[in-house]
């Protein structure tokens, strides 16, 4: 993400749904990840992940952990598991227009047509985004993180998750995370 690995593979389809999954401590040391033999879900440690699940990545050395929508599921050839990303973006990851401020909330992040194709040894655990309309207030303690804006990396630009101006193919799967 943002010039860090994946680029490795194409999008398939899958099946979304809204989710809002709960970040509990986990006090294992080790980790393992099972995969299922119906492609939508596995097990990372004793938890189920699912695709349309939110979660935080590993990042490089010094970072925060990287945001994202597991979109699919795919083995190597290797029969690695990897997972389909799409990455939410934190304000300070933003590149706008030259002199261009990122207003937003303390835990607000930005939706993204970015993929990649990652190992799901990367993955850290589910987190909580609320994707919420232009105007919609989130009352505090419901979610790790608010998403309320698209980030357009390529035109470096903001649209608002129900505006219909941006003409992304994969803007339809939007619906299935806006109450």
């Amino acid at each position: 993400m943002h010039g860090w690995g994946g680029g490795e593979g194409s999008w398939k389809q899958c099946r979304l749904r809204q989710h809002m999954w709960s970040v509990s401590d986990c006090t294992t040391t080790t980790t393992s990840v099972v995969a299922s033999a119906s492609s939508d879900f596995f097990f990372k440690d004793v938890r189920k992940i699912t695709v349309g699940d939110c979660a935080l990545f590993k990042p490089p050395q010094d970072s925060p952990p990287f945001i994202g929508i597991i979109r699919s599921l795919a083995s190597d050839k290797d029969r690695n598991l990897k997972l389909e990303v799409n990455w939410l973006y934190r304000p300070g990851e933003v590149k706008l227009g030259k002199d261009v401020a990122v207003e937003a909330a303390p835990n607000e992040v930005f939706y993204s047509f970015h993929r990649d194709e990652i190992s799901a040894a990367s993955l850290l655990h589910p987190c909580k985004v609320a994707f919420l309309p232009k105007g919609a207030i989130l009352p505090a303690g419901v979610s790790s993180f608010v998403c309320r804006r698209v980030y357009d990396i390529t035109n470096k630009r903001f649209w608002w998750l129900t505006d219909r101006d941006y003409t992304n193919v994969s803007t339809s799967f939007l619906v299935y995370f806006i109450p």
